[in-house]
């Protein structure tokens, strides 16, 4: 592990003169370069999703620093867990086209990033720390802020793309390219002045068991989505979406490892609305967005759960000068959900004001700060704020430095199944509340960036369950205070050709054995653009952790792993034709990730896509 962090702190992100004109949104929900955020946001652009197709949306996530999505390594259908900078699920926000998702029928209220297509999205910012001053709820470790294709032009555009693959584990013969396909299209047109785009993407996959089994647990995915964008000059612009998110698994008995015969079906629908005024030096946003969610268990203890989210938010941005620009808005929803075990379905409001301002002297020294008031309808009113200052200073035209600090406070509302289920709920429930430090430096120049972060992160009010002698239990507020803290190291480099990106992440949960979170993580990846091909090699570090054995009810610990991955992609080679063939777990390394099930072995991807 020595001689990792060694050389990732020898590197310095590729194609740099992209990163210093490279805009982000998502810290301080106003655009702004880079250079002139005081957070170390990641930025995965169309360009980087591109270049990893075949893999997931967790698989992606994982090849940053201070992000870990334990699960992206077993079977398509299996559950996953965010433990983005230590956290939970619960403390991770997930934000699509600029509207914050969740599903309050979950335990955790988390929104489930299986549903979520790679192909339909165009590019995603993730801010690591608390930023529930601007977000609310839930943003107390990371927001994930997702934006889908929805771009046009007056030529029509249609893309379309198949891929096939294998799905073996470990020690196990070359399977069948039909165990695992997937087949994409997408047509995009702009008529009278209205950018429209529509895309289908279907993934199947019968090539594994859930659990180390015999037998093999079908999965089906379908995403669909529709978008219209005005396109025409004034002041008035508008953005409508319609997505459908479907995924069909077949999973197995969670608690003995057994194989059964039992099945999931999710879907998830939503709806948006957005139209925006910009005059002068003001820019006033609006978003009306409804998501309804369903999801059906068939095993030996069916049950059914619904939810439906009403959301609007408007925003108001006012830059007063070249030096400070205000934001303020406010927030309304409607937050229901029910399952077939009760007869009466949860529901409860959120309403929110917040304010921030963006200050930013000429000689280099800046000031983010920003407030929030929530009040939800049984818990009351809490506020979080916002105060990060940062230093800019540049030693070139092409290079800076960038030294950065902010102090931090979030909260996680108790989901609506921990406050008003009848066996188990808690009307009584508080917040959790969460406080962040985080101190970093960064530095770009023309072919180079490396960020080092450190943070810490305290918790109260943490929502524990207790059980009782009698065998029930119910949801309280844990009077323990909970430390978390680490560091994250990110360098790239470019050399002509080559490019070379790299982290390394440290993460501890202070006098507590977490579940599944390794406390050491890296990942190094290596991109060589040839005359035709473009090739790639990345490697994935996951130091030892520890699982709940559930049949004899014991701890046991996880032995680290490495995996390596490699692929090569063929732009054009037969007019507007792309291949790509992927070869991942080269080695066919025998791991474990989740006690008990199944994790991929040896697997080969083979990607054909054509743009008419």
């Amino acid at each position: 592990m020595k001689y990792i962090v060694a050389m990732l702190l020898c590197c310095a992100v590729a194609q740099a003169q992209e990163l210093l004109d490279e805009v982000i949104v998502s810290d301080s929900r106003i655009p702004k370069s880079r250079k002139s955020s005081g957070k170390a946001v990641v930025k995965i652009t169309a360009k980087e999703i591109e270049k990893n197709k075949g893999i997931t949306l967790a698989q992606l996530l994982n090849q940053y620093a201070g992000i870990y999505v334990a699960g992206s390594q077993l079977h398509p259908g299996q559950n996953l867990s965010y433990f983005i900078r230590g956290g939970n699920n619960r403390q991770v926000l997930v934000r699509i086209d600029g509207v914050v998702v969740s599903d309050p029928s979950q335990i955790e209220s988390e929104f489930d990033l299986r549903l979520l297509a790679l192909d339909n999205i165009a590019s995603i910012e993730v801010v690591k720390g608390a930023s529930s001053s601007l977000y609310g709820s839930g943003a107390a470790t990371a927001v994930i802020d997702i934006t889908t294709k929805n771009t046009a032009t007056e030529k029509t555009s249609l893309s379309v793309a198949r891929e096939w693959g294998t799905q073996n584990t470990h020690d196990q013969k070359l399977g069948s390219f039909s165990d695992m396909q997937k087949q994409y299209i997408q047509l995009q047109q702009s008529i009278a002045k209205i950018g429209l785009s529509a895309s289908i993407n279907r993934f199947t996959s019968d090539g594994m068991s859930s659990i180390v089994g015999s037998e093999t647990d079908a999965v089906t995915k379908e995403n669909i989505q529709f978008n219209a964008k005005s396109q025409y000059e004034g002041p008035w612009s508008w953005m409508a979406f319609f997505q459908r998110d479907v995924i069909d698994s077949d999973y197995d008995d969670a608690f003995t490892y057994t194989d059964a015969s039992y099945n999931l079906v999710s879907k998830n629908n939503r709806y948006g609305f957005a139209p925006s005024f910009t005059k002068g030096k003001s820019s006033v946003q609006a978003h009306v967005s409804w998501s309804d969610t369903e999801r059906n268990f068939t095993s030996n203890f069916p049950i059914n759960y619904t939810s439906n989210v009403f959301t609007s938010e408007l925003t108001w941005r006012y830059r007063v000068s070249e030096r400070l620009t205000l934001l303020s808005g406010g927030l309304f929803q409607d937050i229901r959900s029910k399952n077939t075990s009760i007869l009466d379905s949860f529901q409860h409001d959120n309403v929110a004001l917040f304010v921030s301002a963006n200050w930013q002297h000429p000689k280099g020294f800046a000031m983010q700060v920003s407030g929030r008031n929530t009040v939800h309808s049984t818990f009351g009113s809490h506020q979080t704020f916002t105060i990060n200052p940062y230093y800019v200073f540049s030693d070139s035209e092409t290079s800076y430095w960038k030294l950065f600090s902010s102090f931090a406070t979030s909260f996680i509302a108790p989901s609506q199944y921990k406050m008003f289920d009848p066996s188990y709920g808690n009307l009584n429930l508080v917040p959790e509340d969460n406080k962040t430090h985080e101190s970093g430096v960064e530095y770009v120049a023309e072919n180079s960036r490396i960020t080092v972060v450190g943070f810490q992160r305290t918790e109260n009010n943490f929502v524990d369950f207790i059980f009782y002698p009698d065998f029930t239990g119910t949801y309280y507020n844990n009077d323990e205070s909970y430390k978390v803290r680490g560091i994250e190291i990110e360098g790239n480099f470019s050399i002509r050709n080559l490019n070379v990106q790299a982290n390394y992440t440290f993460t501890e949960k202070v006098k507590q054995e977490p579940l599944r979170l390794p406390k050491h993580a890296a990942n190094v990846g290596l991109t060589y653009a040839a005359s035709r091909t473009l090739w790639g090699v990345h490697f994935r570090y996951v130091g030892t952790r520890s699982d709940q054995n559930y049949a004899i009810n014991k701890i046991e610990k996880l032995s680290a792993f490495s995996l390596m991955d490699v692929r090569v992609s063929f732009p054009n080679f037969i007019g507007n034709a792309t291949a790509t063939v992927a070869v991942t777990n080269v080695f066919d390394t025998s791991y474990t990730e989740f006690i008990g099930y199944s994790a991929l072995g040896r697997n080969i991807t083979i990607g054909l896509q054509y743009a008419f």
